[in-house]
């Protein structure tokens, strides 16, 4: 996913919460059973061939989510290993990942298997020659095709890996799409219906719905923060122009920018505001305010399921409330990381092997039964099988995860080979948009003239 590491646009302080182990007495260790086992009954074990010699090979991957994520690394690991006997995994974990490993990256000490940041991938393939092309591969491989990719798997999960030249230089493990996590107890206690669960709210009524959930006084809001690439998008708005060379210049492009930053400064600061500023926030994070019961709702990406699980209330999710109109479904993007293998490993097909069966069937939906993702495959997300865990143990509104996969693009961190455009403008002056002193505030106007001359500066 990310997915997480990455700046999101996100009004508020983006942090990543701790998966709780209750039911392993707090240790670092995710009991999943014999889920491997039942998983892998579904599937043909002849699909699963290596003739090359033993080894072991090493995988980079980060530690963004904490202890599930490694967890679930390792669920893969164990699927792998049963699968390809010979072949042994070395599962790095690296902190600070996206900027470290780019230091690896530089220096040539890269693993054979690699994750890939969705933000990272344009930057990292400047320097093509640590990706090995992995279409030769795909051409011959019994569990994944190039056609498979075509047709059945989510375009924003592999549009984002694809090199300049065509080459498939990375596959996804998984689609990460945001919803809106809601808190079914406080809604009830408030006397305030659910969300809709078969359509997008449109942000008039969802305001309403936030008012009405809003407690100033208590320091209880009815949503956290809002990703700001949602309402910019929903609003025909876009964050530089088409050819992304400069700040946009189609006037429409501009109003749906002032459309809304002007949202989110009113959300904060109107007549009736029912969103936290960052001083209302005091160092939270706007998932730790949902957590906290501060917030009835959050929009965040898939990743947040496993968290979300172990809080002690009745919750389920909605699509992403947006701006009327034809760009609704722009709601909000899809997080997705990738594997890759490195061009010079001395293991290369024994690292293909491991790229493979991440993204295989069977990978995918140890992934999703670990209750971390979603399949990457259309058909695989509404499997039975799929379907009845996510169901079991919620949410109840899963098919919202599948709809918001099929819209929702990589976000603005995966345009360009550098994020300077958007950290040095963007992120640094919506500190004046969104200041707590209204003597410091500055105008929509004001923030997105300072933002084009930064930007065009920049670019």
């Amino acid at each position: 996913m990310k997915k997480k590491l990455v700046s999101i646009f996100m009004v508020g302080v983006l942090a990543i919460p701790t998966f709780c182990m209750s039911a392993c007495g707090g240790s670092n260790a995710v009991d999943f059973g014999n889920l491997v086992d039942e998983v892998q009954s579904n599937y043909d074990a002849s699909l699963y061939e290596y003739d090359g010699e033993p080894c072991t090979i090493s995988w980079a991957h980060w530690d963004s989510v904490g202890p599930m994520e490694e967890a679930t690394s390792r669920l893969i690991i164990e699927g792998f290993e049963k699968r390809y006997p010979t072949i042994k995994v070395d599962l790095d974990i690296i902190s600070d990942y996206q900027n470290l490993y780019a230091n690896n990256i530089a220096a040539g000490n890269v693993h054979d298997v690699f994750l890939v940041p969705d933000g990272a991938f344009r930057q990292w393939s400047l320097n093509g020659s640590i990706f090995a092309n992995l279409n030769p591969f795909l051409n011959q491989s019994m569990l994944i095709s190039e056609e498979i990719i075509a047709n059945d798997m989510f375009e924003g999960a592999i549009d984002r890996y694809t090199g300049s030249n065509g080459a498939i230089l990375a596959l996804p493990k998984d689609i990460g799409p945001y919803v809106m996590y809601y808190n079914k107890d406080m809604f009830d206690a408030m006397g305030v219906e659910y969300p809709p669960n078969d359509r997008i709210m449109t942000l008039d009524e969802a305001s309403e719905m936030w008012r009405s959930l809003t407690d100033a006084s208590r320091r209880i809001y009815g949503i956290a923060a809002y990703p700001w690439e949602g309402l910019v998008w929903s609003a025909g708005g876009d964050f530089l122009n088409e050819e992304r060379t400069a700040f946009p210049t189609d006037p429409d492009k501009v109003a749906g920018l002032k459309k809304a930053f002007t949202f989110l400064q009113d959300a904060m600061y109107g007549a009736e505001p029912f969103m936290p500023s960052g001083a209302d926030l005091g160092g939270q994070s706007d998932t730790t305010l949902f957590a906290a019961q501060r917030a009835a709702t959050v929009i965040a990406g898939r990743w947040e399921v496993t968290s979300v699980r172990t809080y002690d209330f009745n919750w389920d999710v909605a699509y992403v409330p947006a701006f009327e109109g034809e760009f609704q479904k722009l709601n909000c993007w899809s997080g997705s990381t990738g594997y890759a293998v490195y061009n010079y490993s001395k293991n290369k097909m024994a690292a293909w092997k491991l790229v493979e069966y991440i993204s295989s069937r069977e990978g995918q939906e140890l992934l999703a039964a670990s209750g971390f993702a979603v399949p990457i495959y259309n058909s695989l997300a509404v499997d039975e099988r799929i379907v009845e865990r996510e169901l079991s143990m919620g949410p109840q509104n899963y098919s919202v995860f599948i709809e918001s996969a099929k819209h929702q693009p990589a976000g603005t961190h995966t345009w360009l080979n550098s994020n300077r455009w958007r950290t040095e403008s963007y992120d640094a002056l919506s500190a004046q948009l969104f200041a707590t002193n209204a003597s410091s505030r500055i105008s929509v106007d004001e923030f997105l003239n300072q933002v084009k001359n930064k930007v065009n500066g920049i670019l």
